[in-house]
Parts: structure tokens; sequence; C-alpha cells
């Protein structure tokens, strides 16, 4: 039987049906912004223990992974203690994590908040003690002697502005709302104890979620598409999981080393420093530069003999990092150039601000890697298979590897899934 044609008037009349309900969707989205705005926020607030879990559970799944595997080493072979590997693990992987998350709240956190009130409060020392510094050091170069007293003086001016306008402000609002204040300290634990705890049903049901999305991509979509979407998948999970595991462990370890180094020279507000050498880290390219200027200009107030010691430390700790520890801990994860990852830092930065600046680099890799596979494709239907470069060390084409996974049997790909 041959299929019968649609009338061009059928298809004008679902166009236009199409566009109708999209223009009326687009009016009710503009008059009611508001109400939309507001049951939005209703909504996230009623989701963030499951992004919190979310996240968790996504970090802790590599760790919980290995303690599985060496529960099956250490476990009897028997099935039913088999069986219990799995339970072994995650109880481990929890254990770890709230040590963790116990040992920052503990030993970073008060000493960072008294390094920070400490220093507000003998700012207007540290000045003076700088100006005398200068005035008794630099009495032989009067340019750089004016350019560091101007300098000083404009932070201190900054900061006294800062301390009138802002700081005392918001301390005199805590101090007449502490009602207000313990009941988002509260809710922000409740979000955090419940994120915690999703975070282990996450666990517990991550090779049953996992099994799921596969069958539904493969029950929605023909074989060739269900496994183009299903590499891009591990392909997105491998650019995720390898940066942003990799780049926490890079910076724990750069602010233990900064740790150690400052403990060593007896430099003040070592676990202050230290934080914000190695959260910023975290942020890639700009990281080590924003968290360097602020620290800098903290230790110059002190003594400005040991800020230059300290920015000396900071580039060569950067090379380190760069070099040595950064490779050992990422690898080449994203593959993407230099001015893609500036590119993406910047873009995904300014939307969604320091949280796009520290992600934009593994999803601008995803979507980079989306849109070379669709152009090889596309060479190779319109016959330009020759513009495809070849792999290093590989005979043949990035394009052609990209259609061999496209043209994987389903039940190969099920079987590698399992």
């Amino acid at each position: 039987m041959k299929k019968r044609e649609k009338s061009p008037y059928f298809l004008a009349g679902l166009t236009a049906i199409i566009v109708i309900a999209v223009a009326m969707a687009m009016v009710f989205v503009v008059f009611r912004f508001s109400e939309l705005s507001s049951a939005w926020d209703v909504i996230k607030d009623i989701l963030t223990p499951f992004f919190i879990g979310a996240i968790l559970a996504y970090l802790m799944t590599p760790l919980c992974n290995r303690f599985e595997r060496l529960m099956k080493k250490i476990l009897p072979k028997k099935d039913r203690f088999q069986r219990l590997s799995g339970g072994f693990a995650i109880a481990l992987s929890a254990i770890t994590a709230l040590v963790i998350i116990a040992i920052l709240i503990l030993l970073i956190v008060p000493a960072s908040i008294s390094s920070l009130m400490s220093l507000i409060m003998q700012v207007p020392d540290y000045a003076m003690n700088f100006i005398d510094w200068a005035n008794n050091r630099l009495t032989d170069y009067p340019e750089v002697k004016k350019y560091l007293l101007n300098l000083v003086d404009t932070i201190y001016d900054r900061f006294d502005s800062w301390t009138q306008s802002e700081l005392m402000p918001s301390i005199q609002t805590v101090l007449n709302g502490v009602g207000s204040s313990i009941s988002i300290a509260f809710n922000l634990l409740f979000d955090l104890v419940i994120g915690f705890i999703i975070s282990i049903y996450l666990l517990i049901s991550r090779k049953t979620f996992a099994r799921q999305g596969k069958m539904a991509v493969y029950a929605l979509f023909r074989p060739k598409a269900a496994n183009l979407i299903y590499e891009e998948v591990l392909y997105a999970d491998k650019m995720f999981s390898g940066f942003l595991r990799g780049k926490i462990v890079d910076s724990a370890i750069v602010g233990i080393i900064c740790f150690v180094f400052l403990s060593i020279m007896n430099y003040e507000d070592v676990v202050l420093i230290s934080m914000i050498i190695g959260v910023t880290n975290i942020i890639p390219f700009f990281g080590p530069f924003i968290g360097a200027v602020p620290s800098t200009l903290l230790i110059l107030l002190v003594d400005p003999k040991k800020a230059l010691y300290f920015v000396i430390f900071i580039l060569v700790l950067q090379q380190i990092d760069g070099n040595i520890i950064g490779p050992k801990c990422i690898g080449d994860t994203t593959k993407v150039s230099a001015f893609w990852i500036l590119f993406a830092i910047l873009f995904f930065g300014g939307i969604m601000g320091v949280f796009g600046m520290v992600i934009g680099v593994p999803l601008f890799a995803v979507i980079y890697d989306v849109i070379k596979k669709f152009i090889y494709h596309s060479l190779r239907k319109h016959g330009r298979e020759d513009l495809i470069p070849k792999r290093k060390g590989s005979d043949s084409t990035e394009g052609e590897q990209i259609e061999a996974v496209a043209n994987t049997g389903t039940e190969q790909a099920e079987a590698s899934g399992d």
C-alpha cells in the first residue's frame, strides 16, 4: 500500500496552529512574568536539596565505585557476601564525605573568620606601619614612595567607606534581625542535611537510573541516533567528572602547599590566605590571579618584604601547578584550545557568575564536541571526507570513527553499557 501523502492544507493548518500556540505562550510569559518568576522561586526553593544531593552524589560516585571494587576483593566470593559490597561502599563514601566536611567546618571556617575579624580591626594599624616603612626605606625612590602611599591611601579610603556604608549596617541588621538570621541558617542547614540524605539514595540507585535512562534513549530514538546520544552522554560525563573532580583535588593540593609555605615563613592569617588561594584556584585561568591579588594586598599591609616573597612564591607555585600538579590531576581532559577556554570562562561567567566560570570549560567542551561531530557528519554526507583531519597515530579520520559509533548495533551498545 502506498503511503498517503499529507495534504498541503493540513501542513499549513498545522503550522498555523503551532505558530499561534507559540505566540500565545510568549504573550503569557510577557504579561505574567512576575507570577512565573514567583512560581519559579518557589520551585527552586523546593528543589534546592535535590540539586545539592545530585552534586554531592556525582562527586562521590568515583569514590563509591572504588570502595565497591575494593569490597568485592576483600569479601568472600559467595553471592550473599558480594551483594553487601555496594552497601559497604556507600557507607564508607558517606563517612569519608562527612569527615571531609567536618574538617572543613571545624578547622578552616573558625580560623578564617577569626583571621578576617582580626584583620578588619587591625587594618588602620597596618596602614600606619606601612606608611612608616615607606617613609624610612623609600626616601631615595620618591616616585615609588609616592605611588605606594597613594595606593595605600586609596585602599584604606575604600576600606573605611566599605566598613561605614556596608559592613556596619550589615552587622546592625544582623543584630536587629537575629530571629531571621537564625531562620536562614536553619534553612540552609536543613537543605544541606536533606541534600546529603538524597545523595545517599542517589548513590544507591545510580545503576538503576543509568539503566533506565539508557532504556529511555533507545526507546525514543532510532538505533543510530540513540548510539550517538549515548556516546555523547558518556563523553559529557568524562568531561565533567575528569575536569571538576580533578580541579578540586588540584586546588586542595595547591592550598595545602600554600599553607605549609606560609606556616614555615611565619606569615600571619595563614589559614585565610591559603583558603583564598585554594578556593580561587578552582576557577580556570583567572583563578590564580583572583586569589593572589587580595592575598598580596593583605600581606603588603603587614610586611611589604614578605609580600614580595609571597608574589614570587605564587608565580613559582602556579608554574608547578600548571606543568606538574594540574596535568597529573586533570590531564588533557577537555582537549580545547587556550582561546576557547578563555572564551568559555568569560561567556559562561558572564551568564552564571562564578558557577559559570567553574563549569564553563567542560560545558563548552561538550558543546564543541557536538558541533564538531555534526560538521564531520555533514562533510561525509557531501562527500568531502578529505577535509576531516586524521587523528595522530591512526589511519582513519575522526569522522570515520564518529560514523562507526553511529553505526554500532544496539545490542553492542547495550552490552557495553552493562
